[in-house]
């Protein structure tokens, strides 16, 4: 998706209002209370209404009479860097804004940093919301700059008079359950309240940290949160139809000590014209160019992976993990990487997490010698770790009882817990341990690619035995000091790919999106409803994630398909009937897959019913080409659909083909986007349509 001028003007004019106001005072997106009074609140395009209540209008008072420093830079053709720096001559306390104006998108991103550089311990600092603003709706009761764009709550006529209002697009999260990710959408309606926040500490547990406001008459701004934790964000519309929209740490109340610095959630704001789709393609657009990793500085090419875990975890060994590659290489499967999951360490999984030693009975040379079969055979090596889980009896939990944290206030539903514990990633000791430990693992076993996992709930570790003055002060610590660890692989192993499980698609915020690649969107595997259903909820928000096939049935197979792919089959027999059909499936997929970056479409309701269709599309504006993914369900009595394509140029010829078929039209863009008619009188059936623009 291409930002158009007046995307960009809009986001334009909201930089200058809230990061280079000439002359005036700046009005930033951020907001805390600190001693007990409330400061630094935005009000975007109107200046406080005549009447704020008191509370309001102390949010502008207390940054008044701190010093301010402004400093700008070009980064480079696409960025330009913003600093705001606030300090406090009373308590030596420093609020710096560090914000990125993007050129080549309508977006704006900023973290929010607080140092004590004062001689005594701060007073309190709490309520830290790194995002803190309102849409306004126009009104005479506003002055100021309202007039430069039009407000996302200004309400019109709507059918029966009952009035339009903003819609709010946002998504569950993942739960391992066919309803991962599933799409929402909720009215901002005046006097509307609405709240969000994860399960226990993984910041897309129960619900994923991206949403988007959509206003009545076209256009919105899309927002992203950053914070591999507990944050919260909420959406409230007062009566007169003026949305405040505020984001951050679920909980904050510290003192900082002189010295101390913290950082706050990371913020993505995105603005747009049109429909919520263009709001959502160009978040993905922007998330692809400017967030994925760049491993050894090159676009990341997600791997089509073989994995031998049809074994069973704890049965892996290095001769027959040597044996299946073999298999793989005698067979010509047209695989690049070779993935061995949990269950490799000696106590196996999931009782010896905190023991990272290769099992010496089977793996009695460490994991090198997997690692070197794999790249005779041209094959990325892809190896499992959780190294944030610490279990009894293991070695973490009898050399060094203080690096690890003790959960409190368990739910009941997690009392089996009570006995784990958390590798304290904010405790210097124990980061510099994991960093220096399992870095020397990666090199030594030569491992491309590093698959973290986490399969417990921190919060209720983090906020245990917490001081009253230090509220928040674990989390931070220890969110950081696990970006500085994700930091330090990928920076001393240029090339390293990093993949981020966490029980499947439980920490998929903006942070680690930047970092790592779900390589399993979910735990919730190989049922074809739910991997439709998930490719078709998750690719509304994010361009790269993946699942995989456990079946060469068409159908089966075409429903895992994503950017990445796995395929978990009996690798260990050389001559089971399934290698050629599998051969001819991965040859299909590897024809796809650089079009699942496109632009997404829904073709059809979301549903995760069995007697329905599902189809969506995925189009690259970039090489004029896409493809359609339909699915009939194998309940639905349905026997054809009419799928209408989207994103296509009216008046430009499209070779359109139908894979696997042999049958090829030429349609014009009208005519896809009036409906392509498509039959399968099986069910359950899939198809799959590509098409390329001809001149």
């Amino acid at each position: 998706m291409v930002a158009t001028d007046k995307d960009l003007a809009q986001a334009s004019r909201w930089a200058r209002q809230w990061l280079a106001a000439d002359g005036a005072r700046l009005a930033p997106p951020f907001s805390f209370t600190y001693g007990g009074k409330v400061g630094a609140h935005a009000c975007p395009f109107a200046a406080l209404r005549a009447g704020s209540e008191p509370a309001e209008r102390g949010r502008a008072l207390l940054l008044s009479g701190w010093r301010l420093a402004r400093d700008s830079r070009r980064l480079d053709a696409a960025r330009t860097r913003h600093t705001l720096t606030y300090s406090d001559p009373a308590t030596g306390l420093v609020a710096r804004l560090e914000a990125t104006q993007y050129h080549d998108y309508p977006a704006l991103e900023w973290v929010v940093y607080f140092e004590n550089e004062g001689a005594r311990d701060t007073p309190i600092l709490e309520d830290v919301r790194a995002l803190d603003f309102t849409l306004a709706r126009n009104s005479a009761g506003h002055v100021g700059a309202q007039h430069v764009a039009k407000s996302l709550c200004d309400r019109h006529p709507g059918p029966q008079g009952l009035g339009a209002v903003p819609l709010l697009y946002h998504a569950d999260g993942s739960h391992e359950r066919i309803t991962d990710f599933r799409p929402r959408e909720t009215a901002l309606s005046p006097g509307a309240a609405l709240a969000f926040a994860p399960e226990g500490g993984r910041s897309s547990d129960g619900v994923m940290p991206y949403f988007n406001v959509a206003r009545p008459d076209g256009g919105g701004v899309a927002l992203a949160v950053g914070w591999t934790g507990q944050w919260a964000a909420s959406f409230s519309c007062d009566a007169s139809g003026d949305l405040t929209i505020r984001a951050g740490m679920e909980r904050t109340h510290l003192r900082l000590h002189p010295g101390e610095k913290i950082r706050t959630p990371r913020i993505l704001a995105l603005f747009y014209d049109g429909d919520h789709m263009r709001g959502q393609n160009l978040l993905r657009s922007i998330i692809l160019r400017h967030y994925s990793p760049t491993p050894g500085g090159r676009p990341l090419q997600p791997p089509i992976a073989a994995s031998g875990a049809t074994i069973g975890f704890n049965n892996v060994t290095a001769a027959n993990q040597v044996q299946a590659i073999g298999n793989v290489v005698a067979n010509g499967l047209p695989v690049n990487c070779w993935w061995i999951d949990a269950g490799w360490s000696l106590g196996g999984f999931p009782l010896g997490m905190g023991t990272w030693d290769p099992d010496p009975a089977r793996f009695p040379a460490g994991l090198k010698p997997v690692g070197d079969a794999a790249h005779q055979a041209g094959l990325k090596f892809l190896v499992w770790f959780e190294p944030e889980r610490v279990m009894p009896g293991t070695w973490l939990r009898e050399n060094h009882p203080e690096w690890l944290l003790a959960p409190a206030n368990l739910p009941p539903e997690l009392a089996y817990q009570a006995d784990w514990r958390l590798l304290d990633l904010g405790n210097p000791a124990a980061l510099a341990w994991a960093t220096r430990n399992f870095s020397a693992m990666i090199g030594d076993a030569g491992i491309d690619i590093y698959r973290h996992d986490f399969n417990m709930h921190p919060l209720y570790y983090w906020r245990a035995d917490e001081a009253a003055d230090r509220q928040g002060m674990n989390e931070i610590r220890y969110v950081t000091g696990l970006y500085d660890y994700l930091d330090t692989l990928a920076g001393e192993h240029p090339g390293l790919i990093l993949d981020n499980s966490a029980s499947g698609g439980r920490r998929l915020d903006l942070e680690m999106v930047r970092r790592c690649i779900p390589l399993l969107r979910t735990d919730y595997l190989w049922d074809p409803v739910g991997a439709q259903s998930m490719a078709y909820a998750l690719s509304q928000w994010l361009p790269l994630h993946g699942q995989g096939a456990v079946s060469v049935d068409p159908y089966d197979f075409r429903s895992g398909m994503g950017a990445n792919m796995v395929y978990a089959f009996d690798f260990y027999s050389r001559e089971s009937p399934f290698w050629a059909p599998l051969t001819e499936r991965i040859e299909e997929h590897r024809r796809l897959r650089a079009l699942f970056t496109g632009d997404f479409y829904p073709l059809t309701p979301y549903s995760t019913a069995n007697n329905v269709w599902i189809a969506y599309q995925f189009h690259r504006e970039d090489l004029d080409e896409g493809m359609a993914l339909a699915f009939r369900r194998a309940e639905s009595a349905e026997t054809s659909a009419t799928l209408h394509l989207q994103g296509l140029d009216p008046a430009q010829s499209y070779e359109v083909e139908f894979v696997g078929s042999g049958e090829k039209r030429l349609l014009s863009g009208a005519e896809l986007a009036e409906g392509l008619q498509l039959n399968l009188p099986q069910a359950p059936g899939s198809a799959v349509i590509t098409y390329r623009g001809r001149e």
